[in-house]
């Protein structure tokens, strides 16, 4: 949770440009804080969980432990497993139980994004455009009436017809010289013109 707190400095004398008057102001500044959230050292935190934590929760940790600064994790289920010694049946249902319980969302093989209304590193700002990101990821495409199909469908053929006449100009052009030495045939292709020797 982010509030904003308006703490009062003091009062500072300015100068009004349009009448030359000195004036005396309230100088306030507003700051955002966050409430309830709890610092935790994860290195520390993952070691010591990992000394009672069964595989599951040793992946997790070590899921935290491997995040970028877009609270990514780029690794496949394979080298998860080789880094963590942990099997890779076990990976994989772990990544799968974890996607369910929307705590991650695939974004492209071997990358995941966490959930960042469960977990972030960085900023309140930078914690905002990850979960912007995150919400879109694996959203279904909305449905098309079918006026706008109608429209999409228009446009598209109006497209392949300007490329028809375009290549239909083209091809119509069937012996066209090159510098004089190659011929452009229908099919596209070059040829290089037989040269008369003169003796």
């Amino acid at each position: 949770m982010t509030t904003k707190k308006v703490k009062a400095i003091g009062t500072e004398t300015y100068i009004n440009v349009a009448t030359g008057e000195a004036e005396e102001f309230q100088v306030t500044k507003i700051e955002e804080r966050d409430f309830n959230f709890t610092k935790v050292w994860i290195r520390n935190f993952v070691a010591t969980l990992d000394l009672v934590g069964n595989q599951k929760t040793r992946l997790v940790y070590w899921i935290i432990d491997n995040l970028n600064h877009n609270n990514q994790l780029i690794c496949t289920n394979r080298l998860m497993a080789e880094e963590t010694g942990i099997s890779l049946a076990t990976v994989s249902v772990t990544m799968k139980a974890l996607q369910d319980a929307n705590f991650l969302k695939k974004q492209a093989n071997g990358v995941y994004v966490i959930n960042p209304d469960i977990l972030f590193k960085g900023t309140q700002k930078a914690r905002l455009n990850i979960l912007n990101q995150f919400s879109e990821l694996g959203a279904e495409p909305q449905e098309l009436s079918d006026e706008q199909k109608i429209q999409n469908i228009t446009k598209t053929i109006a497209q392949l017809s300007k490329q028809l006449e375009a290549l239909q100009s083209k091809s119509s052009v069937v012996d066209t010289e090159i510098e004089g030495q190659y011929t452009l045939l229908p099919d596209g292709s070059i040829v290089q013109k037989a040269v008369n020797k003169k003796e």
